[in-house]
């Protein structure tokens, strides 16, 4: 087990590495406006796959070892199609983001989610490490593609980034594809009928699915308030700050993925419970070593390898380093429950930490701006990991009682 998660951890690692080697050929070759923009692009098309992922996300893995896949997959794609073209209707009339990247970000969302899709198949036939390396052959061909056009052939910037990720994610989809339909051999008369399971499927993706969304807005909403309200260039600064700081959930999100793979196979609560437990301890101990390395680092060497614009990130994220170690015992916790088919506990912790972040955004953000940010999102991860953590240790007590 724990060498399951040593892998998944290398390869989130590694992909890590490699989204810190694209955000600094952002950042250098743009600067913070270009880093701002493109930050807010793949905000959105990270929305467009949470949608997406309603009939064929993570909750796949729960699903399964329960049911056959050549039953769950067809729905599954055309509610991906449905999404991003409802994705471009609303991109074209709301502006989130400039009406000529509506096309581009929607073409985006949907080859992320076709390889996430897939991603979560292999996941549930428990073959992580190709699992794993679909999160890691878009990041190599985004980085190689950057690399081209910023060194070889001069390209607008924010559209060498959308050129190289639609190439990465086109490959991994394609690739995905094959591998999974070699492997899995679905049948084609089965593929094609009205899955028995749908009912099943939209019950559990929805309920997952609510999840995601109230996790990915108390992540993620307050980078619209701050680009919108303060400028993408106090956007870029604070995402770059984000983008170190979040590595650190590398940890979490490697024990997230095995524990909940193994969780869904099993059906001994209180043996999960205790794995669960176990892993807890191990995540908040490394977390905390990883983010006082992470603390020590000075802001020179943020405007050695960013630029001199990147001079305040030290000081904008500052906040953050609590709130992170804090939320990183969340994705443990998440993993027992994804596992076991009960989402409530997420959803309820989820929708609380949400709440706190609108508010608390509305009042930090226009005084304090990226300080405000960070003591936002460190505030409202507690709220959420402690809402959370009341429902885990109240289970706790009913399993050893």
């Amino acid at each position: 087990m724990y060498r399951q998660v040593f892998y998944t951890l290398l390869t989130r690692s590694s992909s890590t590495a490699l989204n810190f080697l694209i955000a600094l050929l952002v950042a250098r070759h743009g600067g913070p406006s270009v880093k701002g923009e493109v930050t807010l692009l793949v905000t959105t098309v990270w929305f467009i796959i949470f949608i997406s992922n309603l009939l064929g996300g993570p909750v796949l893995i729960y699903l399964l070892p329960r049911h056959r896949l050549s039953r769950l997959l067809p729905p599954a794609y055309i509610w991906c199609l449905l999404v991003a073209l409802a994705g471009y209707v609303l991109l074209r009339v709301m502006p989130l983001i400039p009406v000529e990247y509506a096309a581009p970000v929607t073409a985006m969302g949907l080859l992320s989610s076709v390889t996430s899709l897939h991603q979560s198949a292999l996941y549930a036939q428990k073959r992580i490490q190709i699992a794993n390396l679909l999160q890691v052959l878009p990041l190599i061909i985004l980085a190689g593609v950057l690399g081209v056009l910023y060194y070889v052939l001069p390209a607008d910037k924010v559209k060498a980034y959308i050129y190289g990720y639609t190439a990465g994610y086109l490959f991994a989809s394609i690739l995905s594809c094959l591998y999974l339909f070699r492997e899995i051999k679905l049948i084609p008369d089965e593929a094609k009928s009205i899955p028995e399971e749908l009912p099943l499927l939209l019950r559990q993706g929805l309920i997952f699915q609510l999840t995601e969304v109230l996790q990915l807005l108390n992540l993620r909403y307050y980078f619209f308030q701050l680009g919108n309200q303060q400028g993408m260039a106090y956007l870029g600064i604070y995402s770059v700050g984000i983008s170190v700081l979040e590595a650190v959930w590398l940890i979490p999100r490697s024990i997230y993925t095995v524990n909940y793979v193994d969780i869904s196979h099993q059906t001994n609560l209180r043996s999960a419970y205790q794995q669960t437990t176990r892993f807890l301890q191990v995540n908040f101990f490394w977390c905390a070593v990883v983010l006082a390395a992470l603390y020590v680092v000075p802001s020179v060497a943020y405007v050695k390898v960013f630029g001199s614009g990147f001079a305040e990130v030290r000081h904008a994220i500052r906040f953050l380093f609590p709130g992170i170690w804090i939320y990183s015992g969340w994705w443990v916790m998440f993993s027992y429950y994804c596992g076991v088919g009960r989402y409530w506990p997420l959803i309820i912790s989820s929708a609380f930490g949400s709440m706190a972040l609108i508010a608390l955004s509305a009042y930090l953000l226009p005084r304090y701006v990226m300080s405000g940010a960070g003591l936002a999102a460190t505030l409202s991860f507690a709220v959420a990991t402690a809402v959370l953590g009341w429902y885990y240790l109240r289970e706790g007590r009913g399993l050893v009682s």
